[in-house]
């Protein structure tokens, strides 16, 4: 059940705010807890359900289409920002899908609220020093937030966000890794005013458009695998993928997207 308009423990729990204050571990009950002041029964309730639907997710995905073959042992990066980091995300979904390949090795670089500056910022610290030998990056949302006013301008420029895309990719290939570039999905300006009332946000379609295109444009000047999901995502309406915040994938977008990069990594297992 989407609680995202309705519960701030349902979004720190599910969204792993905890990386923005401190390392520990995903599933501590009782740090979680601690942190957002919560009794731990409520906190295991909700780390149950969210971990149920990804097992469901990953179930049906099995069911339904044929599964990448494991061919050699590897690590596997995921760059990105709530999206990612999103306990019933697609990056959970293929972890579960995946669990029973020891030779597989997950790195989460995601953290909620991440931009494109951040992800560079950190980028030894969360990738590199991890020695990946495939990524997969998804990021720029948050890029292209804005205050809804006549003076309000995008977070990161498309210009910066190119450059910081850029350089994570040059990185990568230097270091000979495996790389996959996933468009951002859209977002619904009225669900994210009603989810974040207070702070004035704005989205316009052409910067999420304008991004997705750098993206494409980045894969095709260096060679990346480019995971396009706009056409994914077209074939609904933006109601039917995202949550009442109308920032983040629902069920259906996460499986779509799921599906989708499962495709993409199929190529370097």
């Amino acid at each position: 059940m989407d609680h995202t308009l309705t519960s701030e423990l349902y979004n720190n729990i599910k969204f792993n705010m905890q990386k923005l204050i401190l390392d520990v571990p995903d599933e501590d009950v009782r740090w979680l807890s601690h942190i957002f002041n919560a009794e731990e029964a409520k906190v295991r309730k909700l780390l149950h359900g969210f971990e149920t639907t990804v097992s469901r997710q990953a179930e049906d995905i099995r069911k339904s289409r044929n599964i990448p073959k494991v061919q050699s042992n590897g690590k596997i990066v995921f760059i990105g920002d709530s999206i990612t980091s999103d306990r019933e995300s697609y990056f959970n979904i293929i972890k579960k899908i995946y669990e029973n390949e020891p030779g597989l090795t997950w790195i989460d670089a995601a953290i909620s609220g991440d931009k494109s500056d951040d992800a560079k910022m950190k980028f030894y610290e969360r990738v590199m020093n991890f020695h990946p030998d495939i990524a997969h990056i998804l990021i720029g949302t948050n890029d292209m937030r804005e205050n809804r006013d006549e003076d309000g301008e995008s977070c990161i420029g498309l210009d910066e966000y190119r450059r910081n895309l850029v350089y994570m990719v040059k990185r990568l290939q230097k270091n000979k890794v495996h790389i996959i570039l996933s468009t951002i999905s859209p977002v619904l300006v009225d669900g994210i005013g009603k989810r974040f009332p207070d702070d004035h946000w704005n989205y316009q379609k052409a910067n999420i458009d304008a991004v997705n295109s750098i993206i494409e444009e980045v894969a095709e000047t260096f060679g990346a695998q480019f995971n396009d999901m706009r056409k994914v995502y077209g074939s609904y309406r933006a109601e039917e993928i995202l949550l009442n915040d109308g920032l983040h994938l629902n069920a259906l977008g996460q499986k779509l997207l799921a599906e989708n990069v499962l495709t993409a990594l199929g190529k370097y297992l």
